[in-house]
């Protein structure tokens, strides 16, 4: 589950960018603080340097104008009242026993050694270091002056776990100005996106709201308005030259239909009337195909609802009812379950949604089957599902049905034209509603979401 969701989360590309950003800020922090913490540990051994340069220098001068004798009592009184308790004196000979100082012996072997040496302060191995400086004297005695690193080194740390501190709240707060960053660009999105998957439904007339300025957000809902008027204009097009043929050949296929059927009339041979029988089958089927044009097409021109608070549960009882003689006859039956649930709509219009879907569902589904009718009410929404035990459509052609004259390759051999799906879709745009299909398993479920009716929410908020 960990995966799968770090794998979600790495796909999104707004997700792949915050984290980059984030990290870009994350690791720039921890260059400079490292680079700091660097520089700091190289003035502190400046200073500690110069600190101890100033010490030596005084005992030299004191051992050049009064000898060894005078640097043993400097230091001894050095050591016992200390004016710097971060200072480190050592006077030893040349047979390397320590005259003067803060040790008995000397810390290390430092008999040949001349310039700057670290060495522990004590033998535990947290100790302070010291960086002194030995001098060698004319007599062979070694002169060793120093300086601890404990203020130092506590001064450090303290900074360094200040570092850690800020980089742990610099990555929280990184991730709460992500998260904060991500969802500010999702809300920008959501509204255009949203308009953008009503005009897919089928809403041609939704724009997105243009933005004031020049940045990329303005720009994007003013190419896509640009985007969804050209696309309105030529669908439009298509739509009326559709409509527009339709309704210049129904008059001529009526015509032709009737001819047929006085042909019928006067027709003495067995064979001439079969062919004519089949040619009327075939007029009518041209002429209901027309008819379902011409009906898309008043329904798409269509934008007014003329009842308020319609009682949708008693259309669909009505539906149900008249096609249950159908199912019946074909074996099947209708299982339906219906709330109460009332919406802003056309009854007759809902009527022809729910029968287009109960006579695919009829046409489809196995003898002997059932079919299932739900209405029910969730939250703002009353959502009518049909289901049936059919062949079902596959997840790839869910979008594709709802277009005019598609008919899968399994459905090519059953009667129709190819419109249900399409009347259904502009019936519900009609009424603002969400369809989608889903697979029943097995067969199929359509599902339609209607806003429910202002009034009856107010009712039921009360309530």
């Amino acid at each position: 589950m960990l995966i799968a969701n770090l794998r979600n989360f790495a796909a999104s590309t707004l997700n792949r960018l915050v984290l980059t950003y984030g990290l870009g800020l994350i690791l720039v922090f921890g260059v400079i603080g490292t680079v700091g913490l660097l520089s700091f540990d190289h003035l502190l051994d400046l200073d500690i340097r110069q600190t101890v340069q100033v010490e030596h220098e005084s005992l030299m001068e004191v051992y050049r104008s009064d000898g060894r004798d005078a640097v043993k009592k400097v230091i001894a009184e050095r050591v016992r009242e200390p004016v710097n308790r971060e200072a480190f004196y050592l006077l030893v000979d040349k047979n390397a026993e320590v005259l003067a100082g803060h040790r008995n012996q000397l810390p290390v072997s430092l008999t040949h050694h001349k310039g700057w040496v670290r060495f522990p302060w004590r033998a535990e191995p947290d100790s302070d270091q010291v960086l002194a400086y030995v001098q060698p004297l004319d007599n062979g005695d070694l002169l060793i002056t120093g300086h601890t690193s404990g203020a130092q080194s506590h001064l450090r740390e303290l900074i360094v776990r200040l570092g850690f501190l800020f980089l742990a709240m610099l990555c929280m707060l990184t991730l709460l100005f992500s998260w904060l960053l991500r969802r500010a660009v999702d809300r920008a999105l959501e509204a255009p996106l949203d308009t953008v998957d009503r005009v897919a439904a089928g809403q041609l007339n939704e724009r997105v709201a243009e933005r004031v300025g020049n940045d990329g957000f303005a720009r994007l809902g003013h190419t896509l308005n640009r985007m969804l008027d050209r696309i309105h204009v030529l669908v439009g097009g298509i739509q009326s030259s559709t409509d527009a043929i339709a309704h210049d050949l129904r008059t001529p296929l009526m015509r032709l239909k009737t001819r047929l059927e006085q042909a019928r009339l006067e027709s003495r041979d067995e064979n001439s009337v079969q062919k004519i029988d089949a040619a009327i089958a075939e007029a009518d089927q041209l002429i209901a195909t027309f008819n379902s044009l011409l009906r898309l097409a008043r329904i798409e021109a269509s934008h007014e609802l003329p009842e308020k608070n319609l009682a949708l549960d008693e259309v669909v009882n009505d539906a149900v009812e008249m096609w249950q003689v159908l199912a019946e006859a074909k074996g099947q039956s209708i299982e339906a379950d219906v709330d109460a649930a009332k919406i802003d709509g056309d009854r007759n219009l809902l009527f022809q949604l729910i029968s287009n879907l109960l006579d695919n569902a009829i046409k489809y589904a196995p003898i002997e089957s059932r079919i299932y009718v739900r209405l029910a009410r969730q939250d703002n929404f009353a959502v009518l599902t049909v289901s049936d035990a059919g062949p079902g459509i596959a997840t790839g052609e869910h979008e594709h049905v709802f277009d005019r004259f598609v008919r899968l390759e399994s459905h090519r051999g059953t009667p129709g034209s190819g419109l249900g799906l399409s009347v259904v879709r502009a019936i519900a745009i009609q009424h603002h509603a969400n369809i989608s299909l889903e697979n029943a398993k097995p067969g199929l479920r359509v599902a339609l979401r209607f806003p429910m009716a202002s009034r009856n929410m107010d009712k039921m908020s009360s309530n």
